[in-house]
């Protein structure tokens, strides 16, 4: 091959290395041109960049371990006590007191096991005995063989078991093994816990949970008459214009409102409630004061959820913060577990934390003050913090406090002008955030409390559905 052939081939190889790597070039600047150049941004892109990142992450919040699942619709008691239930559990808590349980860790791919104790009571004769069992990956499996039950909501020792076998009977007490972080959390071995099944809905537990409910809260207004209230000059906390008792007593009530439960009994569309929806919105607030009934002091003890609200009043480190600071005269404990665990000193914090808000609303939105509706925007920073409460004053003013209706509302209209249109996207944007499901409970609490107090008739009896998980006769290896 000549030199000059050589030279030719040679510079042939050179172009199209050449020209393959000005081609790779190009698609890779082709595809980085379509990033965001951080140089050409400037500062307040930079800052609405990071706050739209940060709201998309806030919106979604994946399920964790440990968050309650939803609960099955409830159904009336299948048949009355015919004995006072009351000595029954104090009989049934005392005897668990004296057992022992166990929990063994997961070892060597063995799943974690929790043993457990159950007492079980006859509702005719008021006899109780004690059956020992196991928890494993959420299934219950118990000793005897001729207990048959029905697993209607597995939530840990506050779980829904209904017993099947023998007949007229429920669980009236359960003692629970904690695992070694709840150990620490709670500070004990074990929990002695009475789990709601629609068997304890009887009145005479209703009534219990509605009367020492009412006794505490009266007992903490009494101790807060010394302590002037922020919001309403020389007025103590005892005797609060805004709050009444029942709305002390339904506030508590809403926390403990399973949302997705009420939601699917009220729906999304204001209107009046009819029978039956009056009926399950009913037993929705009867089984919250069916646990305090047969748990009193104990009731919402040993409960947090994911925002790391805790106890009877649903507290959180930040709201119980505000309180030990701006109401120190309120003779609250520093610590938290024990202000949360004690409903004395939680419905005291509750009372202290409202007083709090309702004045910081009246400074965000002078015009609500005396219209009636303090309570409500109170009460909703209270449950779900004061942004979206803010920003509704603020932008809105005080219609949308009833969300449901408010939204319907707009909604219904056939011209909107710029701030109506504004509020309801933004109603519908938030309509599942808590801020407006407290809204909406306190509103459905309210409707149906004049009918509280009127017993429904007991159901006939129907059999229900097989087992979910009915392991009194078998065990895993």
């Amino acid at each position: 091959m000549s030199l000059k052939k050589s030279a030719t081939l040679i510079s042939s190889i050179f172009f199209l290395l050449f020209a393959m790597e000005a081609f790779t070039w190009a698609a890779e600047e082709k595809v980085d041109s379509t990033k965001p150049n951080g140089s050409g941004l400037t500062s307040s892109d930079k800052k609405k960049q990071k706050q739209s990142k940060r709201t998309r992450q806030k919106e979604i919040r994946r399920a964790k371990k440990g968050d309650t699942v939803p609960m099955p619709p409830l159904d009336d008691a299948p048949f009355l006590a015919e004995v006072p239930l009351l000595p029954v559990l104090k009989e049934a808590k005392t005897r668990l007191s004296r057992e022992k349980v166990w929990y063994l860790p997961e070892v060597d791919g063995r799943p974690a096991r929790r043993q457990l104790k159950l007492a079980i009571a006859d509702f005719k004769t008021g006899k109780v005995r004690i059956v020992s069992g196991y928890e494993e990956k959420q299934g219950l499996y118990l000793d005897d063989p001729g207990v048959r039950f029905s697993v209607h909501w597995w939530n840990g020792f506050n779980s829904s078991i209904d017993v099947l076998e023998p007949e007229n009977t429920a669980i009236v007490g359960l003692l629970y093994a904690l695992d070694p972080k709840r150990k620490a959390a709670l500070r004990r071995d074990a929990v002695i816990y009475t789990p709601y099944s629609r068997a304890l809905l009887q009145p005479e537990l209703v009534e219990a949970g509605r009367r020492y409910l009412s006794e505490k809260i009266a007992q903490a207004r009494r101790e807060l008459r010394h302590v002037n209230s922020r919001a309403k000059s020389r007025a103590p906390l005892e005797n609060c214009p805004v709050f009444s008792h029942a709305d002390y007593f339904n506030l508590i009530l809403a926390e403990h409102m399973d949302p997705e439960s009420f939601r699917a009994i009220t729906g999304r569309e204001h209107t009046e409630f009819d029978t039956t929806r009056e009926r399950r919105l009913t037993r929705l607030i009867n089984r919250i004061l069916v646990i305090i009934g047969s748990n009193q002091e104990d009731a919402y003890k040993f409960t947090g959820n994911y925002a790391s609200a805790r106890g009877l009043t649903q507290f959180t480190p930040i709201g119980m913060r505000v309180v030990w600071n701006r109401y120190t005269e309120a003779d609250i404990s520093t610590d938290f577990l024990e202000a949360t665990a004690d409903h004395l000193f939680a419905i005291k914090a509750e009372i202290c934390l409202l007083d709090h808000y309702l004045s910081e609303v009246v400074r965000v939105h002078p015009p609500l003050s005396g219209t009636g509706y303090e309570k409500y925007a109170a009460g909703a920073c209270y449950n779900g913090g004061p942004k979206n409460v803010f920003y509704g004053l603020r932008n809105f003013g005080t219609g949308w406090l009833y969300p449901m209706r408010r939204l319907s509302d707009l909604g219904r209209r056939e011209s909107l002008n710029r701030k109506e249109k504004r509020e309801l996207e933004w109603l519908k944007k938030n309509h599942n955030h808590e801020t407006f499901i407290y809204l909406n409970k306190m509103h459905a609490i309210e409707r149906i409390a004049p009918r509280q107090d009127a017993q429904e008739p007991l159901q006939t009896y129907i059999e229900p559905d097989p087992p979910v998980q009915s392991g009194g006769d078998s065990r895993p290896n």
